[in-house]
């Protein structure tokens, strides 16, 4: 077998080992390396605790012998080999569970709340140290479709927090949740659409936000809470009698579109901003469109070769992640054209029906899928996860983290959906 010379290096500085060059074995594998990494350690400090460790070559992880790796990405076994090394990432464990009476269709968390939208047309608001329920919102028709917290300028210290849901009965509801009184009421109904929201998405100046339907457009809309003066709005409280009024109150104040764009010609499956202008959106036309929102343009368009059930971007890597039919995951730059994919992620064996980045490491992203799984990937190895979480015993429709729980080497509050809400740390 042939030898290889390498120099292992790391980022973490407590686990460094010397840089000279070492002669190992072509059929090595990770696990040959992490005891080889132990040793070295151990001969640098006797009282060293044997670690963990993950190698990356060439920009991916080692998940084969080495010579094998060398070979399937084209590398010199003539030069010395740089080999990256760091410690394992603790697995997830599922520390509880919540339950809804229907099934889950949208989540998003905060520092404070879980917030879920489900099939029973409710909107509900959670503790998240108690993990009790707080409040629950009644003012759709069909089935909640999307949800999405709109942050204040005040945060989330303010008494009282906004957020939107989206819906089968075609409208789009803001709502007001006060935190002394644990109670949800309807502000705005959005009115525009013809077909079921799919979709929805708040930009980075939480002022507008954007909605995907059925109906194959995208409409934005102000995310203010103050009625607009002398329009529309205004004038349904000033001219509403008592009965009037009082139904407004359980309805919300209409609201109409700021603007609608076109040109997907099938449902409009996900949204997601690249930045407080351009927007991106997924669609089972099997494109991802880019649109410059301030002039109400498409900028360009990247295709693919099946249905896109979910979109996320990460501001860190600069990519694109999407969720397809054909149970891959795909990543993709959104400053290219054509239909350039820059990695495949394949293993779940069903519909990718959500996809999450992670909003502290630019290589950590997490699916989940109708195959009843949620799994955590390192973009670093695309063919195995780092983690399949079993929770569930049905299909995964949504699932968020929270990046104030990603930190060190542990791994992290995330949650996911069918019926029931599982909290994993």
């Amino acid at each position: 077998m042939a030898q290889i010379q390498v120099k292992f290096f790391t980022q973490q500085k407590k686990y460094e080992v010397s840089e000279a060059p070492f002669s190992v074995l072509g059929s090595v594998s990770g696990s040959d390396l992490c005891d080889l990494i132990n040793k070295l350690r151990l001969e640098q400090d006797d009282e060293s605790e044997k670690k963990s460790f993950d190698f990356i070559v060439n920009g991916e992880f080692l998940r084969s012998s080495l010579l094998q790796h060398i070979e399937e990405k084209g590398l010199s076994v003539e030069s010395v080999l740089p080999v990256e090394y760091f410690e394992a990432k603790e697995s997830p464990e599922l520390k509880s569970s919540l339950s809804e009476n229907d099934w889950i269709s949208g989540i998003q968390l905060n520092k404070q709340h879980i917030l879920t939208g489900t099939y029973d047309c409710s909107v509900n608001i959670w503790c998240r140290n108690s993990e009790t329920k707080l409040a629950t919102g009644l003012a759709h028709t069909e089935p909640i479709k999307s949800i999405a917290w709109i942050p204040s300028f005040g945060g989330e210290n303010d008494s009282n927090e906004k957020l939107a849901s989206t819906s089968q009965d075609q409208k789009i509801v803001l709502w007001d949740f006060d935190k002394e009184k644990n109670s949800l009421r309807p502000k705005f109904s959005c009115k525009g659409h013809s077909r079921s929201v799919e979709s929805i998405a708040v930009n980075s100046k939480h002022e507008t936000f954007a909605s995907g339907s059925w109906d194959c457009t995208i409409k934005l809309w102000s995310a203010s809470y103050v009625p607009e003066k002398g329009g529309l709005e205004d004038e349904q409280i000033s001219s509403a009698s008592k009965k009037k009024r009082a139904k407004l109150e359980q309805t919300g104040i209409s609201r109409v579109p700021q603007m609608t764009v076109a040109g997907h010609t099938e449902v409009v499956s996900g949204l997601v901003w690249i930045d407080n202008n351009q927007l991106c959106s997924g669609s089972w036309d099997h494109t991802l469109r880019l649109w410059d929102m301030s002039e109400g343009k498409e900028t360009s368009q990247l295709r693919g070769t099946k249905a896109i059930l979910s979109v996320d971007y990460s501001k860190l890597n600069q990519t694109l992640v999407t969720g397809n039919t054909d149970r891959h995951v795909r990543l993709w730059d959104p400053r290219s054209t054509g239909s350039v994919v820059k990695s495949n992620l394949t293993s779940h064996h069903g519909w990718v029906t959500c996809v999450k980045w992670c909003k502290t490491n630019s290589n950590l992203l997490v699916t989940g899928s109708l195959d009843n799984l949620v799994k955590m990937w390192d973009i670093r190895s695309t063919k195995t996860p780092l983690f399949d979480l079993t929770a569930h015993t049905d299909k995964v429709m949504c699932l968020d983290w929270h990046k104030s729980e990603v930190s060190k080497n542990k791994i992290w509050n995330l949650f996911s959906i069918n019926c029931n809400l599982f909290i994993f740390k």
